[in-house]
C-alpha cells in the first residue's frame, strides 16, 4: 500500500528492501534503508480467537541507517542518526546517535561523528 510509504527528501531504499506497508511506514531526510531490510508494520492478536490483524507505524528517523537484511517490527521509532546492524531484529525503539545490532536488537554505543577539527562528539544541530 504505496499511500502508507512516506519518504522525506533524500531518503532511500536498496535493492530487494521491503516496505510492508499494511499501517505507515516514513522515512525521514537523508535516512537510508539497506538491501533486503524489512520493514514490517503488521502483525496479529494472537490472544483473539480470530487473531485479527494489528498495525503500527514505523518511523526512521532523520540521518538513520538500517542495515542489510534487518527485519524492523510494528511500532518501532529508530531515530535521528541510529545506525542498526546487517541482519538486526528491531523490537523496541532506539535512541538518536546509537549504533545497535543483534537478535533481538541491542544498543552496542554511542554514534560520535568527527568534526572538522576531528574531535568526536554526537551531532547537536540535528
Amino acid at each position: 500500500m504505496p499511500w502508507h510509504v512516506t519518504l522525506r527528501d533524500a531518503s532511500c531504499v536498496g535493492d530487494r528492501a521491503n516496505l510492508y506497508s499494511l499501517g505507515e511506514i516514513e522515512l525521514a531526510r537523508g535516512s537510508v534503508v539497506g538491501q533486503e531490510a524489512y520493514l514490517c508494520t503488521g502483525t496479529h492478536d494472537f490472544d483473539h480467537p480470530d487473531t485479527p490483524l494489528l498495525t503500527a507505524k514505523i518511523t526512521v528517523g532523520a540521518d538513520a541507517f538500517v542495515g542489510a537484511r534487518a527485519f524492523v517490527l510494528p511500532g518501532v521509532r529508530i531515530g535521528d542518526g541510529a545506525v542498526i546492524g546487517a541482519c538486526s531484529v528491531v523490537t523496541r525503539d532506539l535512541p538518536s546517535w546509537t549504533v545497535s545490532a543483534g537478535n533481538p536488537i541491542r544498543i552496542i554505543r554511542a554514534r560520535e561523528i568527527p568534526d572538522v577539527a576531528g574531535r568526536l562528539s554526537a551531532p547537536t544541530d540535528k
